[in-house]
């Protein structure tokens, strides 16, 4: 006998289906959540002013950009020097189109492409990876120390030197190992040497009796044992 899928007690309606179709509201507006960014990215006048915008930036204090500007490679040094980038102070920079193509722009036009960005920071192609640690990371890695939320990440596009500047090379560390340094070195004396705390889920641990201790550490030796067995067998063979 077939079941009978035209009745309610059978058929169900699709998540989708049962649900009603939203109602037109009519236009929506959107003045209120409207930017106005053409103070941080105008053209660059003889008479610009940045400290307002500088002010304005640090005012908001959510998110700090800093810019490093890394030097010229060996082969980019054999072209002809551009001089698109140059640091006006300590937080902004002029870009200007490259010299070669100055001859296919009217004077107007190539006053037009001459565009003034600011930063929170703007650390020169000179800047040392121990300057731009200082410069940079020591206040809001202090400011993890001291119980606030701080997210770091650089970002840039291919061959900007995001790896150099993040992790540096063997004999000039970049910013997660001198980070990681002032961490460890931050807990020196502060350690809880007693074994007795065991994580649980994600943001919390449970304190362990006497005997859980011991239990634990028979099961960490019984876990190292086996990995020297697999390690014996894996050079036997």
């Amino acid at each position: 006998m077939e079941p009978m899928l035209d009745n309610e007690e059978f058929f169900r309606r699709s998540y989708v289906t049962s649900i009603e179709p939203p109602q037109r509201t009519g236009p929506v507006n959107v003045e209120d959540i409207k930017a106005d960014l053409s103070t941080e990215f105008s053209l660059v006048s003889p008479s610009s002013d940045t400290s307002q915008v500088r002010n304005s930036l640090e005012s908001k204090g959510h998110i700090q950009v800093c810019l490093r500007i890394r030097p010229f490679t060996a082969l980019e040094r054999e072209n002809e020097f551009q001089d698109c980038v140059s640091l006006e102070d300590s937080a902004s920079i002029i870009l200007k189109p490259p010299k070669n193509s100055l001859s296919r722009l009217s004077e107007k036009n190539a006053g037009q492409m001459i565009q003034k960005f600011t930063f929170s920071r703007v650390f020169g192609p000179e800047t040392t990876q121990e300057e731009f640690f200082e410069g940079a990371m020591r206040q809001p890695v202090q400011d993890f120390l001291d119980g606030y939320n701080r997210l770091i990440f650089t970002y840039g596009v291919t061959n900007a030197g995001k790896t150099y500047t993040f992790r540096g090379t063997e004999d000039d560390v970049g910013i997660l190992p001198r980070t990681m340094d002032m961490l460890f070195k931050s807990i020196q004396g502060k350690l809880y040497t007693a074994m007795d705390l065991k994580p649980h889920r994600c943001r919390d641990y449970i304190k362990l009796t006497k005997d859980q201790v011991r239990e634990e550490i028979a099961l960490k030796n019984s876990i190292l044992r086996l990995t020297k067995e697999v390690e014996n067998d894996f050079f036997l063979y």
